[in-house]
């Protein structure tokens, strides 16, 4: 199977698949780079920098399984020196959260998974640890309920109908 044919199976918005690093019965590892005209977008300020690049680094994400196989994304991932705060940042993705070893398809089917079972047999189905699970399944129910909680505008106009 052609890269360019993982990478459509994948779907890996502004990436490609290099290549398979390992197969066994039980995992894939897929590595995957940036198209070299993507944009790089700054994690700490989230802003396109043309220039400022400060090498890469590789990070290991699980994806969700491909024929019944856990499939894990080598990425690499652009520093930049962001110029408002002088600081180097890692390129923000938005398809895996900052910090985190899964990407947020496979977070979806972890808190889809606990919604209608127990932490412990989503760890068994999807061959996980339960502290994983619990801390997936946190992060997403923290997003969700911050979503909910968005407070209401300020009142701009108010008026009083009675005095007492």
């Amino acid at each position: 199977m052609r890269g360019h044919s993982i990478t459509k199976i994948l779907n890996l918005p502004q990436y490609r698949v290099a290549g398979i690093l390992s197969m066994t019965d039980d995992e894939i590892h897929v590595s995957a780079v940036p198209y070299k005209r993507k944009p790089l977008v700054c994690s700490g300020c989230g802003e396109i920098h043309a220039k400022g690049g400060h090498g890469t680094m590789q990070i290991v994400v699980e994806d969700l399984r491909i024929t019944g196989r856990r499939v894990f994304l080598h990425l690499v991932k652009r520093r930049v020196h962001c110029p408002k705060d002088g600081c180097i940042h890692v390129e923000a993705l938005d398809w895996i959260k900052p910090r985190a070893r899964v990407t947020n398809r496979f977070a979806d089917q972890v808190y889809r998974l606990t919604s209608i079972t127990t932490n412990t047999e989503a760890g068994w189905y999807l061959d996980l640890d339960v502290e994983q699970v619990y801390r997936i399944d946190r992060e997403k129910l923290e997003e969700l309920a911050a979503e909910k909680l968005i407070p209401p505008p300020a009142a701009k106009n108010m008026s009083v109908d009675e005095v007492s």
